[in-house]
């Protein structure tokens, strides 16, 4: 059954005047432009990309055969990449809690908590947290692993009192929410003032995109449907009431095999890569790597 597909203005700035970056086919399955007013890229026309990402984890809700204990039973580390990649990179997001941690502990909020991973280092460190993770399995982990039960909703849905959470963190769901700019006026509704709102994403100010264009790793995610520089996000955040305290170039730690696989993804010989780090067993050796390709934005509501 075929998609459909639906052209939008601007998300940031309303605009219909647009030049095209990548026709459809070229970088991934959608077409992607780049906004002539504000320079925000993005995906036009657009279709359900969350759906895209709910087949990667069976839902009981959605087939009554499937057993959500069995699942949980072989949802690991050793079997699943995403999830042995957020073990991994704990230390990665530990400047986050670093920063959080200067001001008083009260509720932190993770969108996108996955498998509460992250949330949990929070709540070691005194923090009332709150997970938001519509994915079934990931959620249960969180629970059963953690005592974290998040809340089983996309981020618009949530219902928590306004200006009653003291921290937001999300890592790399803006890219993917097909409103960016609700997902921000909602984190300023539920934020106390002076509350704190820390975003990741990929940046596209970046030396790689410049260079690899159509190629680059991360435009080239069929999920992805925003593109942001340090420009385009910080103006999405500073029209919601946000001032933007910090930003930062970060890096990620990756398994030796992980590499390869991204070098597949720009070169597009993803299985051969895929198979030669298999063969070579190239997952069991980690290495930290900043290509200057992710950014990182703390803001404060005023």
């Amino acid at each position: 059954m075929n998609e459909t597909q639906t052209y939008v203005n601007c998300n940031s700035c309303g605009a219909d005047d647009y030049e095209v970056l990548f026709e459809a086919g070229k970088a991934q399955v959608n077409r992607i432009v780049k906004c002539n007013n504000c320079e925000l890229i993005y995906a036009n026309p657009q279709t359900d990309n969350v759906s895209a990402v709910e087949k990667n984890h069976l839902r009981s809700a959605d087939n009554d055969q499937i057993n959500p204990e069995k699942e949980l039973a072989k949802f690991n580390p050793a079997s699943h990449q995403y999830l042995r990649k957020q073990f991994l990179q704990l230390n990665d997001y530990s400047r986050i809690l670093d920063f959080t941690d200067s001001k008083e502990k009260g509720v932190f909020l993770e969108v996108g908590s996955y498998a509460g991973i992250f949330l949990n280092e929070a709540k070691k460190r005194g923090w009332r947290v709150i997970g938001v993770e519509p994915l079934e399995i990931p959620a249960l982990y969180s629970n059963v692993n953690f005592g974290i039960d998040p809340l089983r909703v996309y981020f618009d849905q949530v219902e928590l009192k306004d200006n009653s959470v003291d921290v937001i963190v999300s890592c790399h769901v803006i890219e993917h929410v097909p409103d960016p700019s609700a997902f921000i006026r909602k984190a300023s509704q539920l934020l106390k003032p002076g509350g704190n709102l820390i975003l990741e994403t990929p940046t596209y100010d970046s030396f790689t995109f410049k260079i690899l264009r159509h190629r680059e790793r991360s435009v080239r995610c069929d999920g992805h449907i925003y593109f942001f520089t340090k420009k385009s996000l910080s103006r999405l955040v500073e029209q919601s009431g946000f001032k933007v305290v910090k930003h930062e170039k970060v890096g990620r730690t990756l398994t030796l095999g992980r590499f390869l696989y991204n070098i597949g993804i720009i070169t597009g010989k993803r299985e051969l890569f895929s198979s030669m780090s298999g063969k070579l067993k190239l997952d069991k050796l980690v290495l930290r790597l900043n290509m200057r390709d992710m950014q990182r934005i703390y803001c404060q509501k005023v």
